[in-house]
């Protein structure tokens, strides 16, 4: 921890703690330091900091807390046996991630630790009977897939140890920790938009079961009215769910039937997901092609006009049109967004008909360089030059006049393309940003920031900036739809109503870092080197908040032990990068380095990204 970070957390989390039973220590910092005591000896609750413990209770597997209790230096962990399950498979995990990592759709956050703890043992399911104290577990997914609380009662308090489940005021720490598959509704985990809420939600309402007195989570201040912070949350999360089905693009896609499923699994048995009817649709214009996820413009001249080519099926169809004499050749592609369902087929494409790609600055660098990120869908293919066409900036081809738009709906490096033409009105191919029934936010991992600069509000603004005739194209829709005025009021009002809500319900000075899992992050994400070499990397931070911030950067391998220290001064709502350089290990394999990130108001995070190194 930072000296700053910990100077302004010691301080904001120290009044509550006379308030506890005296056999209950608490310290506040970024993950608490609890110890219960009885006859002169003393367990631990995610971390005990410098006092000697018999053991040390965790209640689920993120690395800094795993991490923060095996320094503790207690002979025995005691996890859950879902937690103590997940960490004993988290070695071949990231020998594996190499190579995982590419087209990955479960969209799970990635700070699991990278070995099993020593003195690792499973919790008891009958309980654990320590001196005078009788401790429970009670499961309690959601926030995490393997959550436990702890219930012991002390001095006539009933006191629960919930990890992240819940925070003080009926808060949580993040909204991407709940991404996950929906099975009930048949939806896979990148589309499962705070997937496991239904879960997190029995699980609040089996705490509060419980009736407990006092809520001590793994950060920030103990509860001391925990029913109506479970209250508050469950009321909070229930809304904002409500609003997110409203607007929901799935609905075009997986039917009222699923979205219904999604609604009754969180708001309630038979609730249903209220929505705005379709907008007005028409079939594509005779010059527009649609080949899956592909669209092939097509010149009064013959000659063809590419946006994405997401796999060999769409190149063969590609090919056909060529063979066939239907089109005389490709002269061009434009690549939406990064998408391995648009993107997989670009390099092959582009090497076969000669042409060259375009995209946008935010789109064309995961193009060229794959490996250098981590993002939802990315295709290791890479495209061997890119083309970057700035914002705003036009190009005429044949009969058609080009304007290239970034364009961060669906996620944030992505594009758009409005297209004009003499005999018809504008079409603007938006990628995968709107369907006729609303709005593509279902990723969390896409990046979709709800700020005024950019995200879904910029996506609004240029929809009223086009004219009012403009066409919309979805890049997996045969078809051209339009919103009206109303429809778009009806989708930005909803939209800002959950904007509103997400602020309330997030635990930071901005609700984007709850949003965003890559407001800090390494790039490139993955690089080889060779043998004991300098490895070259920086950490890019977003800062999100509304006033300058100063942030510190400490970087650990994955045995904790520090390598290198950076700071920077960033203003507000801008972006910065500290350079690093580390000297590699000399045996082979998959080295990991994670970042520990602190900021001048306390704010703190440990291991929240990595980098990963293959030494040769």
């Amino acid at each position: 921890m930072t000296r700053f970070a910990a100077l302004v957390l010691s301080l904001s989390l120290s009044t509550h703690a006379s308030e506890l039973p005296s056999r209950v220590t608490f310290e506040g910092a970024y993950l608490n330091q609890v110890t219960l005591a009885a006859d002169g000896s003393r367990i631990g609750v995610y971390s005990s900091g410098n006092q000697k413990t018999e053991l040390i209770l965790i209640t689920h597997g993120r690395r800094d807390l795993v991490a923060s209790a095996a320094e503790s230096a207690a002979e025995r962990i005691l996890a859950g046996k879902r937690t103590a399950a997940y960490l004993t498979e988290s070695p071949a995990f990231w020998q594996d991630w190499w190579d995982t990592r590419f087209d990955y759709y479960k969209q799970q956050v990635t700070q699991r630790p990278f070995s099993e703890p020593e003195g690792l043992e499973s919790f008891p399911e009958e309980g654990l009977n320590w001196k005078d104290l009788n401790i429970r577990s009670i499961a309690t997914p959601g926030y995490t897939v393997d959550g436990v609380t702890y219930l012991v009662e002390i001095e006539g308090k009933n006191i629960a140890f919930c990890g992240d489940l819940l925070l003080a005021e009926g808060k949580v720490r993040d909204l991407f920790s709940f991404q996950n598959e929906i099975r009930e509704a048949k939806i896979g985990g990148y589309h499962g938009h705070l997937g496991r809420l239904h879960v997190w939600l029995k699980s609040l309402e089996a705490l509060a079961a419980e009736k407990p007195d006092i809520l001590i989570p793994a950060r920030g201040e103990p509860s001391f009215s925990p029913l109506e912070d479970i209250d508050r949350a469950s009321r909070l999360a229930k809304e904002i769910y409500r609003l997110y089905l409203k607007t929901n693009a799935l609905h075009w896609y997986f039917g009222e039937e699923r979205m219904n499923q999604c609604a009754s699994l969180v708001r309630g048995e038979g609730e249903t997901a209220e929505r705005m009817p379709d907008a007005e649709h028409i079939d594509l214009p005779d010059w527009c092609q649609h080949i899956g996820t592909t669209k092939l413009l097509v010149s009064e001249s013959g000659r063809g006009f590419v946006l994405d080519v997401g796999g060999a099926k769409a190149l063969e169809s590609l090919r056909q049109f060529v063979a066939d004499g239907l089109v005389k050749g490709i002269d061009g592609i434009f690549a939406t967004h990064t998408h391995n369902d648009h993107t997989a087929a670009i390099a092959e494409a582009a090497g076969e008909f000669g042409c060259p790609v375009y995209a946008l600055p935010e789109v064309a660098d995961i193009l060229e360089n794959p490996g250098n990120w981590f993002l939802p869908g990315i295709s290791a293919n890479a495209v061997p030059e890119v083309w970057e066409k700035a914002d705003g900036e036009t190009m005429k081809w044949e009969e058609f006049t080009f304007t290239y738009r970034f364009y961060p709906g669906q996620m944030y490096n992505h594009g758009a393309l409005l297209v004009e033409k003499a005999d018809h009105a504008p079409v603007f191919f938006i990628g995968d940003s709107f369907s006729p029934s609303g709005i593509d936010d279902y990723c969390l991992m896409n990046r979709n920031l709800m700020r005024d600069d950019t995200g879904y509000a910029l996506c609004f603004r240029i929809l009223e900036e086009l004219p009012e005739s403009t066409w919309l194209v979805n890049q997996h829709i045969p078809h051209l739809f339009r919103f009206s005025e109303g429809e778009r009021e009806f989708l930005k009002s909803n939209y800002a109503r959950r904007k509103e809500l997400i602020s309330q319900f997030v635990a930071a000075d901005d609700l984007n870092y709850g949003l965003d899992e890559q407001w800090a992050s390494f790039y490139p994400y993955g690089q080889e080197v060779t043998g004991q070499s300098e490895a070259k990397f920086e950490v890019r931070i977003w800062n999100h908040s509304t006033v300058e911030r100063t942030y510190a950067v400490t970087l650990r391998d994955a045995d904790g032990t520090e390598v290198a220290h950076g700071k920077t001064k960033i203003p507000a709502r801008t972006k910065a990068a500290i350079p690093f350089s580390v000297t590699t290990q000399k045996s082979n394999g998959i080295q990991v380095i994670t970042a520990d990130i602190g900021r001048d108001d306390g704010y703190e995070v440990r291991g929240f990204c990595e980098t990963l190194l293959k030494v040769k």
